[in-house]
Protein backbone atom coordinates (compact mmCIF):
# COMPACT_ATOMS: atom_id res chain seq x y z
CA UNK A 1 0.00 0.00 0.00
CA UNK A 2 2.72 2.25 0.68
CA UNK A 3 3.48 2.43 -2.95
CA UNK A 4 0.25 3.62 -3.41
CA UNK A 5 1.15 6.74 -1.57
CA UNK A 6 4.54 7.36 -3.31
CA UNK A 7 2.79 9.35 -6.23
CA UNK A 8 -0.39 10.04 -6.35
CA UNK A 9 -1.16 10.96 -10.07
CA UNK A 10 -4.20 8.40 -10.77
CA UNK A 11 -6.79 10.86 -9.55
CA UNK A 12 -10.35 9.35 -8.22
CA UNK A 13 -13.10 8.93 -10.62
CA UNK A 14 -15.90 10.28 -8.56
CA UNK A 15 -16.34 14.13 -8.42
CA UNK A 16 -18.77 13.89 -5.56
CA UNK A 17 -18.06 14.29 -2.13
CA UNK A 18 -16.23 10.76 -1.74
CA UNK A 19 -14.00 11.71 -4.49
CA UNK A 20 -12.97 14.73 -2.33
CA UNK A 21 -12.66 12.76 0.55
CA UNK A 22 -10.60 9.80 -1.43
CA UNK A 23 -7.87 13.09 -2.46
CA UNK A 24 -7.91 13.83 0.64
CA UNK A 25 -6.78 10.44 1.87
CA UNK A 26 -4.27 10.90 -1.29
CA UNK A 27 -2.85 13.46 -0.14
CA UNK A 28 -3.02 12.94 3.57
CA UNK A 29 -0.88 9.74 2.45
CA UNK A 30 1.62 11.67 -0.31
CA UNK A 31 2.36 14.07 2.20
CA UNK A 32 2.95 11.38 5.18
CA UNK A 33 5.20 9.21 2.85
CA UNK A 34 7.58 12.18 1.52
CA UNK A 35 7.50 13.76 5.13
CA UNK A 36 9.00 10.09 6.79
CA UNK A 37 10.49 9.17 3.83
CA UNK A 38 14.80 8.21 4.95
CA UNK A 39 14.22 9.51 8.67
CA UNK A 40 16.78 8.81 10.75
CA UNK A 41 16.72 7.56 14.27
CA UNK A 42 18.58 11.14 14.90
CA UNK A 43 15.50 12.96 13.07
CA UNK A 44 13.37 10.37 15.32
CA UNK A 45 14.40 11.66 18.16
CA UNK A 46 14.62 15.32 17.62
CA UNK A 47 12.14 18.05 18.86
CA UNK A 48 13.15 21.79 18.52
CA UNK A 49 12.38 21.84 22.62
CA UNK A 50 9.86 24.36 24.20
CA UNK A 51 7.73 21.36 25.29
CA UNK A 52 7.61 20.10 21.03
CA UNK A 53 6.57 16.32 20.62
CA UNK A 54 9.66 14.40 18.82
CA UNK A 55 9.26 13.49 15.48
CA UNK A 56 8.86 9.97 16.39
CA UNK A 57 5.78 11.29 19.03
CA UNK A 58 4.10 13.14 15.77
CA UNK A 59 4.85 10.03 13.65
CA UNK A 60 3.00 7.83 16.48
CA UNK A 61 0.67 10.74 16.77
CA UNK A 62 -0.06 10.72 13.25
CA UNK A 63 -0.63 6.99 13.09
CA UNK A 64 -3.21 7.31 16.35
CA UNK A 65 -5.45 9.85 14.22
CA UNK A 66 -5.63 7.40 10.96
CA UNK A 67 -6.16 4.59 12.93
CA UNK A 68 -8.93 6.50 14.96
CA UNK A 69 -10.79 7.33 11.41
CA UNK A 70 -10.42 3.84 10.09
CA UNK A 71 -11.52 2.50 13.49
CA UNK A 72 -14.65 4.24 13.12
CA UNK A 73 -15.21 4.27 9.31
CA UNK A 74 -14.16 0.43 9.26
CA UNK A 75 -14.90 -1.01 13.05
CA UNK A 76 -11.26 -2.43 12.84
CA UNK A 77 -8.42 -1.00 14.86
CA UNK A 78 -5.07 -1.40 14.36
CA UNK A 79 -2.52 -2.50 16.12
CA UNK A 80 -0.07 0.34 17.87
CA UNK A 81 3.18 -0.38 15.87
CA UNK A 82 6.49 -1.06 17.98
CA UNK A 83 9.38 1.37 18.15
CA UNK A 84 9.92 0.48 14.15
CA UNK A 85 8.81 3.46 11.74
CA UNK A 86 8.84 1.17 8.36
CA UNK A 87 5.96 -1.15 10.46
CA UNK A 88 4.13 1.85 11.58
CA UNK A 89 4.33 3.81 8.43
CA UNK A 90 3.13 0.22 6.39
CA UNK A 91 -0.01 0.17 8.91
CA UNK A 92 -0.76 3.63 8.29
CA UNK A 93 -0.78 3.45 4.47
CA UNK A 94 -3.06 0.27 5.08
CA UNK A 95 -5.10 1.74 6.98
CA UNK A 96 -5.15 5.01 4.72
CA UNK A 97 -5.84 2.53 1.90
CA UNK A 98 -8.41 0.88 3.51
CA UNK A 99 -10.45 4.14 4.50
CA UNK A 100 -10.17 5.27 0.65
CA UNK A 101 -11.23 1.83 -0.74
CA UNK A 102 -14.26 2.02 1.82
CA UNK A 103 -15.10 5.12 0.57
CA UNK A 104 -14.65 4.90 -2.78
CA UNK A 105 -17.20 1.73 -2.48
CA UNK A 106 -20.28 3.46 -0.73
CA UNK A 107 -22.45 6.05 -2.47
CA UNK A 108 -22.42 9.70 -1.49
CA UNK A 109 -25.88 9.02 0.82
CA UNK A 110 -23.99 6.28 2.54
CA UNK A 111 -20.98 9.13 3.41
CA UNK A 112 -23.36 11.54 4.15
CA UNK A 113 -25.32 9.43 6.57
CA UNK A 114 -22.31 8.29 8.44
CA UNK A 115 -22.33 9.28 12.18
CA UNK A 116 -18.94 9.13 13.73
CA UNK A 117 -19.73 9.89 17.89
CA UNK A 118 -23.42 11.42 17.21
CA UNK A 119 -21.88 13.75 14.75
CA UNK A 120 -22.01 13.87 10.36
CA UNK A 121 -18.37 12.47 8.96
CA UNK A 122 -17.64 16.30 7.95
CA UNK A 123 -16.13 16.29 11.49
CA UNK A 124 -13.62 13.85 10.70
CA UNK A 125 -12.01 16.33 8.00
CA UNK A 126 -12.02 19.14 10.82
CA UNK A 127 -10.51 16.87 13.07
CA UNK A 128 -8.51 14.00 13.21
CA UNK A 129 -7.65 13.96 9.49
CA UNK A 130 -6.89 17.98 9.35
CA UNK A 131 -5.10 17.52 12.65
CA UNK A 132 -2.81 14.57 10.55
CA UNK A 133 -2.25 17.14 7.94
CA UNK A 134 -0.91 19.46 10.22
CA UNK A 135 1.11 17.15 12.00
CA UNK A 136 2.90 15.51 8.81
CA UNK A 137 4.24 19.20 8.34
CA UNK A 138 5.66 19.68 11.69
CA UNK A 139 7.56 16.65 10.50
CA UNK A 140 8.69 17.52 7.59
CA UNK A 141 10.02 21.56 9.38
CA UNK A 142 11.35 19.68 12.16
CA UNK A 143 13.66 17.21 9.97
CA UNK A 144 14.45 20.15 8.08
CA UNK A 145 15.20 21.83 11.83
CA UNK A 146 17.24 18.53 12.23
CA UNK A 147 19.16 19.13 8.80
CA UNK A 148 17.32 16.44 6.91
CA UNK A 149 15.51 17.80 4.71
CA UNK A 150 12.45 15.79 2.87
CA UNK A 151 13.81 14.37 -0.34
CA UNK A 152 12.82 16.55 -3.34
CA UNK A 153 8.93 15.73 -4.51
CA UNK A 154 6.18 17.91 -6.60
CA UNK A 155 3.54 18.48 -4.08
CA UNK A 156 1.03 20.25 -6.79
CA UNK A 157 1.91 17.33 -9.09
CA UNK A 158 2.30 14.69 -6.61
CA UNK A 159 4.57 13.15 -7.44
CA UNK A 160 8.29 12.26 -6.98
CA UNK A 161 11.09 14.28 -8.56
CA UNK A 162 12.51 12.79 -11.64
CA UNK A 163 16.21 13.42 -11.42
CA UNK A 164 17.08 15.73 -14.68
CA UNK A 165 18.84 14.16 -17.69
CA UNK A 166 22.31 15.61 -18.40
Amino acid sequence: MKDHFRNVTVYPARTDANGVVMRLIDGLGYRFYWATEGLTSKDLQFSPGGGCMTVGDLAGHVWGLVNWVHTHFLGESGEPPAADLEQGRDQLFRMLYAIRAYVEAIDEQALFDLQINGLPFWHTINGPLSDALSHTGQIAAFRRINGNPVPEHHVFLAHEKQASPE
